[in-house]
């Protein structure tokens, strides 16, 4: 029995799903079935599955066309320039192409969990001791210096409280001898430091004067600027020079715990306006 051949017309607009093909090129569940089939053997045959549409070699297109059409005629016949076969083709590969790179991502990623899994767990524990060792070094070198600066502050001012109003008039008496060189008779300073518990004891004034400029003012950070290692006015102005990631990144990982995020961003507008400056 013969049929009339019904011609499909190209659709004005492009399928981007097998579902759309199939529904623009109105076959039927046998004829669609055959055309997967067709695609999926000629293209094992002549193309390379692993790679775009767009990418193949024209000659090996050539031949995948020449064998759908001698097993197949009425696909050509019935769908101009046969583009039924052309949209499935270009999404079947498409569809190969993101399989293939889901799956290498996945051997990846055991991969990687395998090696993890394989390193002897005495030298992760190893590793985890020491990290832990440093932490805890960091800190008590930290509280150390600390402790030393605020004794010192309480051996300046042990004969104030002895020696009356005569000796407290007189501040830079009781410091170092580069507190008192450099002592400007800063008298909202002073206050300021006894205010949070800090007296710029064996340190360079310019580092406690940095401190105290800001609002608001962070003269309880001289012993960890003494610890990091910032204690006069060359090693500051040499700080002032870093780029401000620099700057950031060491105020995070040197004062961690020791700012809130206010006094950060304080920190950082006074670094910004001295790098300008």
């Amino acid at each position: 029995m013969c049929t009339e051949l019904v011609f499909v017309s190209q659709p004005a607009r492009q399928c981007k799903d097998v579902k759309d093909v199939k529904m623009a090129s109105k076959m039927d569940p046998r004829q669609w079935q055959r055309l997967r089939a067709l695609v999926m053997d000629a293209a094992a045959r002549f193309l390379d599955i692993q790679d775009r549409y767009e990418h193949q070699d024209p000659e090996m297109v050539r031949l995948f066309y020449q064998a759908v059409h001698a097993t197949w005629p009425e696909v050509a016949e019935k769908y101009p320039n046969s583009w039924a076969l052309v949209w499935y083709l270009k999404i079947y590969l498409l569809k190969r192409v993101y399989r293939k790179r889901w799956y290498d991502r996945k051997i990846a990623r055991e991969r990687a969990a395998s090696q993890a899994r394989q390193q002897p767990r005495r030298l992760r524990t190893k590793n985890t001791n020491q990290s832990s060792v440093r932490q805890l070094d960091t800190g008590a070198s930290q509280a150390c210096v600390a402790m030393r600066t605020r004794r010192r502050a309480a051996a300046c001012d042990g004969p104030a409280s002895l020696s009356g109003p005569e000796i407290t008039a007189s501040p830079t008496m009781h410091c170092s001898p580069v507190i008192a060189s450099q002592h400007c008779g800063s008298s909202s300073s002073l206050a300021s430091a006894h205010s949070h518990g800090v007296v710029p004891v064996q340190s360079s004034h310019a580092v406690f004067r940095f401190l105290d400029s800001m609002t608001p003012s962070l003269v309880k950070l001289v012993p960890d600027f003494l610890s990091a290692g910032i204690y006069d006015q060359n090693h500051l102005e040499d700080f002032f020079t870093w780029p401000e990631k620099a700057q950031r990144n060491f105020l995070l990982k040197t004062f961690i715990g020791r700012m809130n995020a206010l006094e950060l961003g304080t920190m950082l507008i006074a670094l910004n306006s001295r790098r300008r400056g």
